[in-house]
């Protein structure tokens, strides 16, 4: 599992270049643009958790207890869960939001993903 804070880091993630331009669109969408989304990402607190595919309940349980804490949360509590198609495995994107001024949590990860996380918010999955 990979974890971002800082918006910027979001290009060296290990995914697919298709899966990754839509998961940036759906970032900035809300902002307007990369510095805007950059400038609220920094200001206010918001955090990227990629689960890969080699991930497994057992290895997202080893991460800290604040990590599991948001994985639940966002499991638990998304605001929404939609799917960045990719010709190869789709991918799932969900988000919570944790703080008064709108910061949020997002869980990015490929659908074929067998953890807890993956497999709950998949029945969500808005089209």
């Amino acid at each position: 599992m990979k974890k971002v804070n800082k918006f910027e880091d979001i290009e060296a993630l290990p995914m697919p270049d298709v899966v990754k331009a839509k998961l940036l669109e759906h970032l900035i969408e809300p902002f307007g643009d990369a510095e805007s989304t950059k400038a609220f990402w920094d200001e206010i607190g918001t955090t990227l958790y990629l689960i890969e595919e080699a991930d497994t309940d057992e290895s997202l349980n080893q991460q800290s207890e604040a990590d599991q804490h948001f994985l639940r949360f966002v499991t638990n509590y998304p605001e929404w869960v939609l799917l960045l198609n990719d010709d190869g495995c789709p991918w799932l994107l969900a988000v919570a939001i944790v703080t008064m001024e709108g910061g949020g949590v997002y869980v990015c990860a490929p659908m074929n993903s067998p953890t807890f996380p993956v497999v709950k918010l998949s029945d969500q999955v808005e089209a």
